[in-house]
């Protein structure tokens, strides 16, 4: 298999936005571990190392024009993308370099406030790791923030003799890449149906075999077929970070920072005897063994005092991100389906329905303040957990003018993409996933199409889509268009507000 400096570069990677790579999002998990966060209105500095397509560094620039963004990535179509789009919705803080981890010294980069480094540290080299630690070191400002992803140990150890099964043999291979990468999981399949041991002793791995199967093919060649993939311990991290003067501080992944919705009671005790935090951390991976964490180190940031933490958190206003009828009163977290009660959730959610709220307004409402303030922080938090709420601020005029232009542009761009996108929110100065016919409802309204149905059956009789009912593949035109009023009828009284409200449309 060929990579230039280890990346491939003959495929490219998935678009997607990572909502934990935002700095309001970066920010308030150092709320959370009682750390002092980044001003953003003073302006920031930003950089995504190994940005991929850059849809992320494009979003998170559009919502806020008061930072300054940059975005690094070896592979030239992704850069070139990238560029593209920023021109499109005229998105003026945001720069793509087309590089490696070795020229960025050359670069003439700022020193930053927040560095990102998401699927990159574990699929690259340990001579391209002491680059970046390097980096971090001379280019992160003090009280600055890191977030890296990585793979981890113990979660993979039943799954990483598959990645070299498969890397092996596509090696072996003649042909490009993909077609190599699918020999390779054809093979792996015909070994697991004749019986080998590895996958009848290993059921996990069997079916975390079958699950590669379903996932994109762009993602598996991104994910299992470079040259290096290497798998790390926590304290592993921590220790190779500390040369950069990074301490860590906590989980990106919300739920991951609530012992509650992770862990049960008699696991949380085992937790709690245990004074050090990487061994701590440690106890964790052996206790829910996550393939990959999203760790957030900072640079010498300020401890804040818990009456300064409340008061940041009372000032910090909640938003909605999915409309309120929708809502099930329950949610999955690792420690399994937790139910929301309705005495506690129902006056917060009604709350937000009506619009974004702090912590404080929502107190001062009567039915809310008999729950008490430690209760309903508690429960903001587990709603943040589940996706259901998000932080939120007032957007300037023009921020959303930017958004808009973003948005408009990743709909025109993206109408022969029938998976979700995610569409910048100037309030949430994040984004939101739609699906692929909410996109089309948005381009309806946009143009002002007068018979909307008929639009929309048009694209999917092109594409060969069909809608169901009640789990029933509907087969007529008549049956898909009657289905297809319902479900506009449905998005105008309920989605649709919710994305004006949130400055999305």
């Amino acid at each position: 298999m060929e990579w230039q400096d280890g990346y491939i570069t003959e495929v490219e990677y998935l678009h997607g936005v990572y909502r934990e790579l935002g700095p309001s999002a970066l920010n308030f998990i150092l709320l959370l571990q009682s750390r002092e966060p980044v001003p953003l209105t003073e302006g920031f500095s930003y950089l995504d190392l190994g940005c991929g397509q850059g849809e992320s560094a494009n979003l998170f620039a559009a919502c806020h024009p008061e930072g300054q963004f940059h975005a690094v990535d070896f592979n030239a179509a992704h850069i070139a993308g990238a560029r593209n789009v920023a021109r499109q919705a005229s998105i003026q803080n945001v720069t793509f370099w087309e590089a490696s981890f070795a020229d960025l010294p050359e670069l003439d980069l700022p020193q930053f406030d927040f560095i990102v480094l998401h699927g990159i540290y574990s699929w690259v080299g340990p001579e391209n790791r002491q680059r970046i630690v390097d980096f971090l070191r001379t280019n992160l400002k003090p009280g600055g923030v890191v977030y890296v992803s990585y793979n981890s140990l113990p979660g993979w150890s039943s799954y990483a003799p598959l990645r070299q099964l498969l890397s092996s043999y596509a090696d072996t291979q003649p042909g490009n890449l993909e077609e190599r990468v699918e020999r390779s999981l054809q093979f792996a399949q015909r070994l697991r149906d004749a019986g080998a041991s590895f996958f009848s002793a290993n059921p996990g791995a069997r079916d975390f075999f079958d699950y590669i199967c379903t996932l994109p093919r762009n993602y598996v060649v991104h994910e299992f077929f470079n040259r290096d993939w290497s798998l790390f311990y926590h304290a592993e991290v921590v220790r190779n970070l500390a040369a950069a003067k990074l301490n860590f501080v906590g989980s990106a992944n919300l739920a991951e920072n609530q012992d509650m919705l992770c862990f049960s009671a008699e696991q949380q005790k085992v937790l709690g005897a245990i004074s050090d935090r990487v061994m701590r951390e440690t106890v964790k991976d052996f206790t829910v063994a996550p393939l990959l964490r999203r760790d957030v180190f900072t640079k010498g940031g300020r401890r804040i005092p818990s009456v300064e933490q409340l008061r940041h958190v009372g000032e910090t206003v909640f938003a909605l991100v999915v409309p309120q009828g929708r809502i099930e009163r329950k949610a999955s977290f690792p420690i399994g389906e937790v139910m929301l009660e309705r005495e506690l959730y129902d006056p917060i959610l009604l709350a937000l329905e009506e619009n974004p709220q702090t912590t404080d307004q929502l107190l001062a409402r009567p039915e809310l303040a008999a729950l008490g303030k430690t209760r309903v922080i508690e429960a903001l938090m587990v709603l943040m957990a589940a996706e259901y709420v998000m932080t939120a601020v007032e957007p300037a005029l023009y921020t959303a003018m930017t958004t808009r232009r973003l948005n408009n542009a990743i709909i025109e761009r993206h109408l022969e993409n029938l998976e979700k996108k995610t569409l910048a929110s100037p309030v949430l100065q994040s984004g939101v996933k739609v699906d692929w016919l909410e996109r089309l409802l948005l381009l309806c309204e946009i143009r002002g199409t007068e018979d909307p149905a008929a639009f929309i059956w048009e694209q999917m009789s092109e594409r060969e889509q069909l809608l169901s009912r009640d789990g029933e593949m509907l087969t007529t035109a008549e049956e898909n268009l009657a289905e297809l009023n319902r479900v506009i009828a449905a998005f105008r009284e309920a989605k649709l507000p919710l994305l004006r409200q949130l400055g999305v449309f």
